[in-house]
């Protein structure tokens, strides 16, 4: 079963202004700087990706020239456990997961990646061109691309972009951490919710392409609890799908039964970083 839009479905973006003010964008995801802290949406987009463009002045323009943009596909695979990194991926509207290979074969997400981070980038900041995790695109959409040889030459010959680029280790660190206590504390409705709301800010779609297989698979549960949960879900008017697509109709309240990891990943509570 799949999931997707319905033609009747309660407007997700209702309370616009109030949560504009709130979350700094018109739809009610966050907005993010890798520095930890909300902020507004700006008037113009640059690439797209707050990594890259919280960089100012020379160091923009010494990196810049060097990205690809490229399209990655949903459920695209980036990297194998143990596969060299050649390549580090700084999303821009497509969304990465990062897993982790259990015993028995499972697979457990242990980091999500989009719009505000790098994949990759913590690897070869701490000196390892190995990727450690099974790498798979979660959500379709554009990236900007750097070969590691390019980046390491820019890091050696700029002391102030490696610490800049370096405060996105620091959030990648936090989420794997926060990720494991999500993991093994709370309920399949409250880890659902959480990254729902986490792939819509770190996509910037409203309608993201999801399959009941694919989530029940980043969140380690069997397929039937996704599919129970998303049909209690529909019912309630958090969200609507069918074939294809989903669509959070009703974000306040994913937000309320979500688990606090999501605002500890994504709110203010994040201003750590700076």
């Amino acid at each position: 079963m799949a999931f997707g839009e319905t033609t009747a479905n309660r407007s997700a973006y209702s309370h616009s202004y109030d949560r504009t003010k709130k979350f700094g964008s018109v739809d009610g995801s966050r907005s993010f700087r890798p520095d930890g802290f909300l902020r507004k949406a700006e008037p113009t987009v640059r690439s797209g990706n707050s990594v890259i463009d919280s960089l100012d002045g020379e160091m923009a323009r010494s990196i810049q020239g060097s990205f690809v943009t490229v399209e990655l596909n949903m459920e695209q695979v980036l990297f194998q456990e143990e596969d060299d990194l050649d390549v580090i991926y700084f999303p821009v509207t497509a969304v990465v997961s990062e897993f982790r290979m259990l015993e028995d074969g499972r697979m457990v997400e242990i980091a999500v990646t989009g719009n505000e981070g790098a994949v990759g980038l913590s690897n070869i900041l701490a000196g390892s061109h190995i990727a450690h995790n099974y790498t798979q695109v979660s959500q379709g959409g554009l990236a900007k691309k750097i070969s590691v040889s390019k980046l390491e030459r820019l890091l050696r010959s700029d002391e102030q972009l490696r610490f800049a680029l370096g405060r996105h280790t620091d959030h990648y660190i936090r989420q794997i951490s926060q990720k494991s206590i999500c993991n093994m504390y709370h309920s399949v409705k409250e880890r659902m919710c959480t990254w729902l709301l986490m792939v819509q800010d770190r996509s910037g779609k409203k309608k993201m392409h999801l399959t009941h297989e694919q989530i029940s698979r980043i969140l380690g549960v069997n397929r039937p609890s996704v599919s129970r949960m998303a049909f209690e879900l529909r019912e309630s008017n958090l969200i609507s799908y069918s074939r294809g697509g989903l669509r959070i109709c009703d974000r306040e309240r994913v937000e309320d039964a979500a688990c606090t990891c999501y605002f500890e990943l994504s709110g203010p509570e994040t201003a750590w970083l700076n």
